[in-house]
């Protein structure tokens, strides 16, 4: 984000067989959400806007500047299906940015480690967006990320811009909903936090068959026990030996396990005990400081480790908090195009809308000198100055497709009746000067909730051909 108060600190990174599911999950979010692309189109030789959804283009990029439900053209935004990128110069702290901030926390779900959804340079709750974002999609979303502590608390250790993100606040900050913890990168953070292992009371290892069957603690105290009971040259070329295991892959630390010496004994320690508490129980055997250390190594070390096997939990149920609410609305009144009949929460209000735009609707009388695209021309010029809902494109193509079709044409007049209501009260001006002067600023929110959810209504076919009749 441009704005620099809501953005991912670090790089996306998505794998690529991840990428395919992460687009169409993010092109979902966009349609249901409100997301458009805002395009001139010609309509009885005068250019108006519309709107059609954010698709991607021959290269893979998809193009936005506008959300239904905010009513606001904003500056281009840009995400690529190719790296995942999103690129967003505009946020505006509204709907808008509440989606941009839902695709962004979705990205930090998908990354491969290294990515983190921050808010003004602190790691942001992501609670509240893991919620909606459940509710739009409509399955589990976790942050397999956060429940990694180590590998974060290194990421923003090593961070200019982060330096400031201690312990504290990534163990605030966690949630259930982000998954279940890695105890074992928990328990590191906590060691090197205060810079001291943690010892058991009991469960001491006595011999090396134990460490397979024994606890992250007494593993830890061993790899201490061994590293002290080591002469000075010893311990020297002790560290030429982690700083190969942190290089190492699994299978290259389970080949130098066999080693029936001190060694040996620390590379099978490897394949339990991650990096950092290894070091830290050298560092505290040979008396130095762990970053000291650590950072001598000039690398983040291996990740893959033995873990107990805990049986896989599937969750049917999961908090989902529907995206009207996350924008601050008490009813799904704008949300009419993608209404099944009985799959949406509408106001009373919204409800007897409906009813009498039927009613309306039967009673029209089409004018004898009538065209389609001169008055569709008029009312998107109108939409547009009175900061109402651009129509879509499928919209005016269709309209004008149907122009001689006597329902298209009843259905635009409609529209235009409802864009007119309270001119009866200035019959001193013409139509745009009221418009202009007193009507657009002085609407109820309701009335143009109405006007949109016409417009949105409009464009749901099924609904439409229930209700009109075309």
């Amino acid at each position: 984000m441009a704005d620099n108060v809501y953005q991912l600190a670090g790089k996306v990174n998505i794998p690529t067989e991840k990428k395919s599911e992460l687009n169409k999950c993010i092109l979902e979010i966009m349609d249901k959400c409100g997301i458009r692309k805002t395009i001139e189109m010609e309509v009885a030789g005068v250019t108006v806007m519309a709107v059609s959804p954010a698709q991607p283009d021959e290269n893979g990029i998809v193009t936005f500047d506008y959300s239904v439900f905010e009513k606001q053209k904003r500056e281009i935004s840009t995400y690529d299906i190719n790296t995942c990128e999103l690129y967003v110069k505009d946020g505006g702290y509204q709907e808008f940015e509440i989606v941009m901030n839902m695709i962004m926390v979705l990205l930090e779900t998908y990354t491969n480690g290294g990515c983190y959804f921050v808010k003004s340079g602190k790691l942001c709750d992501a609670g509240g967006y893991l919620a909606v974002l459940q509710g739009v999609l409509g399955k589990k979303i976790t942050l397999p990320g956060r429940t990694r502590m180590w590998e974060m608390y290194l990421f923003f250790r090593n961070s200019e811009e982060y330096q400031s993100i201690a312990y504290r606040d990534l163990w605030n900050d966690y949630s259930l909903i982000y998954g279940e913890l890695d105890m074992e990168q928990l328990l590191a953070v906590f060691e090197v936090d205060r810079n001291e292992l943690t010892f058991p009371e009991k469960e001491h290892i006595s011999c090396r068959d134990e460490i397979n069957t024994s606890n992250q603690c007494s593993r830890e105290e061993y790899a201490y026990r061994i590293f002290c009971s080591m002469d000075e040259d010893e311990k020297s070329t002790m560290k030429e030996l982690l700083t190969e295991l942190l290089n190492s892959e699994f299978d290259r630390r389970k080949k130098l396990s066999l080693r029936q010496d001190k060694k040996g004994i620390i590379a099978e320690l490897s394949l339990y005990v991650l990096p950092s508490c290894l070091t830290l129980a050298y560092a505290k055997a040979v008396e130095k400081d762990f970053w000291e250390i650590w950072d001598s190594f000039g690398t983040p070390g291996y990740t893959d480790i033995i873990q107990k096997n805990e049986p896989e939990k599937t969750e049917t149920d999961f908090r989902k908090l529907p995206f009207y609410r996350a924008i601050q609305r008490k009813d799904e009144d704008e949300f009419l195009e993608f209404w099944d009949g009985s799959n949406l929460i509408l106001s009373q209000n919204m409800k007897k809308c409906v009813q009498e735009w039927q009613e309306r609707f039967r009673g029209i009388c089409i004018p004898s000198r009538f065209s389609m695209e001169h008055l569709l021309a008029n009312v998107m010029d109108r939409l547009e100055k009175g900061y109402c809902r651009y129509l879509d494109k499928a919209f005016v193509t269709e309209f004008i497709e149907h122009g001689n079709d006597s329902n298209y044409q009843k259905a635009l007049i409609l529209l235009e009746q409802l864009l007119d209501a309270g001119q009866e009260y200035f019959p001193e001006l013409t139509g745009n000067q009221a418009e202009e002067w007193i009507i657009r600023d002085s609407r109820s929110r309701f009335e143009r909730t109405a006007i949109s959810a016409f417009a949105s209504l409009m464009i749901n076919k099924k609904q439409r051909r229930l209700m009109f009749g075309f």
